[in-house]
C-alpha cells in the first residue's frame, strides 16, 4: 500500500485560511508522515528546500500531499493543492520576487505532478488557463471551519450596531474602501451612535505600506487574535462585513456563518459559492444566508450597510439562522474523503 507523505512546512507559518486547510485536511487523513524543515523557514529558502531536501526524502512507494500551494516539481507522485491565481489575477498585492517565483512555479509544478486539486469552481477555471491543464484535471475540494466555529449568545444588549471585518491589508481584500464608506456615512450622521467598525488580522508592512489607517473613535483596529477570540467577536457582533474582490474561496464568511453571525458580501470571484442565496427582507420565509453587494461600489456597500441596520429583531434572527444552515453544506470529513481518493488514485 503507498505511504502518504505530508509536506508539512506550513507547520512553522502564521496560520490563515491555507494554513488552516492543511491543518484541518490532515489530521483527519489518519497516520501520515510529515516532513519538515529542522527550523522555521521561508520565502525563496523555504523553496530551495522543497526542490532539493523534501524532494530527496520522497521514497518511490510514497505518496506526496502538498496542501498549501508549491511542492517539489521532481516528486510525480504528488497531490497539490493550489488555492488560487491570484498572483495572476491580483499581482499587485505580492512582491515583484513571489509573483515571479509563483508564476514560474505553478504551471511547471501542476503539470508534471498527477493530482492537482483546488478550493472552489472559481479558482479552478482561472487556474486552468495559468497552469496549462484542463479544467477537468483539477479537482475542487472546498473548504470548511472546525466544530470550535459555533452559534453563543448573539450580540451583547445594546450592541446591535457593531460591524466586524476579518481580513489582511492586501490591496484585493478592499479595506481601504470599506473605511471610506463607514466614515463617510458616520459623517452624514447616518450610522447609529454607538456604531462600530472592528478590523481582525494582520499585515506585511513591505507589501502594504501605501495604506493610511484610519483613526477614529468608531473603528477598532483589533491584529491578529486567537481562535477563541475570532469565534467571540463573530458571536458578539451584529454582523460581518466581507468587502473582498478576488479569493480563491473565503474562509472568514463561513466561519462568521457557522457562528451565526449575519454576512454583508461581496459578489465577486468564488465568495457566492460560500455564501449562497442572497436573503430577500422582503419575504418572511427567504432562506437566504447573506446581503450581496458589488465591492468596487462605494454607494452599494454604504447602502448594504444602511439596509441591514435598517433590519428588524426578526428579519435578523431569520439571516442568523439561514447562515448556520448555510454552513452546514461544508464540512473538512467530506473534503478529506476526497483528498483521500485522490491520494489513492495516484
Amino acid at each position: 500500500m503507498n505511504r502518504v507523505v505530508l509536506n508539512a512546512r506550513f507547520r512553522n507559518r502564521p496560520v490563515t485560511g491555507v494554513e488552516r486547510f492543511a491543518i484541518e485536511v490532515s489530521r483527519r487523513l489518519g497516520d501520515l508522515e510529515e516532513i519538515r524543515p529542522e527550523n522555521p523557514i521561508a520565502g525563496l529558502k523555504g523553496h530551495a528546500w522543497e526542490q532539493l531536501i523534501l524532494s530527496r526524502k520522497i521514497g518511490r512507494d510514497s505518496v506526496l500531499l502538498s496542501p498549501c500551494n508549491t511542492g517539489p516539481i521532481t516528486v510525480k507522485r504528488q497531490l497539490v493543492v493550489i488555492h488560487d491565481a491570484a498572483v495572476w489575477d491580483c499581482p499587485e498585492g505580492f512582491s515583484g520576487a513571489f509573483r515571479h517565483v509563483y508564476q514560474q512555479l505553478l504551471p511547471r509544478l501542476a503539470r508534471s505532478c498527477q493530482g492537482v486539486a483546488t478550493v472552489s469552481e472559481f479558482s479552478r477555471q482561472r487556474l486552468a488557463g495559468f497552469l496549462g491543464i484542463p479544467e477537468e484535471r483539477i479537482l475542487v475540494l472546498g473548504n470548511a471551519v472546525s466544530d470550535a466555529f459555533s452559534p453563543g449568545k448573539g450580540p451583547a444588549d445594546g450592541d446591535d450596531a457593531t460591524l466586524l471585518c476579518v481580513g489582511s491589508l492586501d490591496p484585493r481584500k478592499n479595506l481601504s474602501r470599506l473605511i471610506r464608506v463607514w466614515l463617510e456615512l458616520k459623517a452624514q450622521g447616518r450610522l447609529p451612535e454607538k456604531a462600530r467598525l472592528k478590523l481582525i488580522g494582520g499585515a506585511n508592512p513591505r507589501n502594504f505600506a501605501d495604506f493610511e489607517r484610519a483613526e477614529d473613535v468608531s473603528i477598532q483596529w483589533l491584529g491578529r487574535v486567537s481562535d477563541d477570540e475570532l469565534i467571540r467577536e463573530y458571536r458578539q457582533a451584529a454582523a460581518f462585513i466581507y468587502p473582498s474582490y478576488y479569493e480563491g474561496f473565503g474562509l472568514p464568511p463561513l466561519e462568521a456563518m457557522a457562528c451565526g453571525c449575519p454576512v454583508l458580501l461581496s459578489h465577486q470571484a468564488s465568495l457566492p459559492e460560500v455564501g449562497g442565496m442572497a436573503f430577500d427582507p422582503t419575504q418572511a420565509d427567504s432562506q437566504g444566508a447573506v446581503l450581496y453587494f458589488d465591492p468596487f461600489s462605494e454607494a452599494e456597500i454604504g447602502d448594504t450597510i444602511l439596509r441591514f441596520l435598517s433590519l428588524d429583531a426578526t428579519q435578523r434572527s431569520a439571516l442568523r439562522a439561514n447562515a448556520i444552515v448555510r454552513s452546514h453544506a461544508f464540512s473538512w470529513d467530506a473534503i478529506a474523503e476526497s483528498t483521500a481518493g485522490a491520494l489513492a488514485r495516484i
